[in-house]
């Protein structure tokens, strides 16, 4: 299993822990997270003691971003591969035909999702019709994360807004579109590990009991 852990600073944060209500913010948290791992594997590691925040890439049958804050827990699948040195550090960053990822795709692609054209109109077939070649590098990526199954899951511990069963205190929000999400009530708060160990393919199922 690989396990790449990273504190985030405050002012980083804002790139992390946004809404996720459509898949173009499936798309924004992907590109997020690969250019933070992109840029910290060339800077020293940041010290998780001065964070309140952190981000934990997990790859083992299932591949996944874990991001935790404030006894807020999140996760999303991760559809591309890390290639780790012997120390377990990020060496690259690949997609599973093992077409390398750079910062320089990462801001292509950010460019198109930012564009308001795009924005009006989720397509990318009129980019692809007027990128260079360069640009069609950013294109393909962004082609690749929304044709991801995003496999959203959020816990909270949500005291402000507890409503019975129906709004239980401690929670697991399942998908994330207003058509589709639905919870499911736990009976007591849950630590980070359990989180993970509840959607990795090669530990113990939990069960559900009513």
């Amino acid at each position: 299993m690989k396990v790449i852990v990273k504190g985030i600073l405050p002012f980083q944060e804002k790139n992390f822990f946004f809404p996720i209500r459509e898949k173009a913010d499936y798309v924004r948290l992907i590109l997020n997270t690969i250019q933070y791992l992109l840029i910290e594997k060339d800077l020293e590691d940041v010290d998780l003691d001065e964070c309140q925040s952190q981000i934990r890439v997990v790859v083992d049958k299932m591949s996944r971003v874990f991001l935790y804050r404030d006894g807020k827990y999140f996760s999303v699948s991760f559809p591309f591969i890390l290639l780790l040195d012997s120390n377990n550090d990020i060496e690259e960053i690949t997609t599973y035909e093992g077409i390398k990822i750079d910062s320089q795709n990462v801001s292509f692609a950010n460019s198109i999702l930012n564009d308001g054209s795009f924005q009006l109109n989720q397509s990318l077939v009129d980019f692809y019709l007027e990128s260079t070649a360069f640009e069609s590098t950013g294109l393909d990526l962004l082609e690749k994360i929304f044709h991801s199954e995003p496999a959203y899951i959020r816990y909270d511990h949500d005291p402000q807004r507890e409503d019975g069963k129906l709004h239980p205190l401690d929670h697991l929000d399942v998908n994330y579109s207003s058509y589709g999400t639905y919870k499911i009530g736990l009976n007591n708060i849950i630590t980070e590990d359990y989180f993970e160990n509840l959607i990795n393919l090669n530990t113990d199922c939990s069960f559900l009991e009513d």
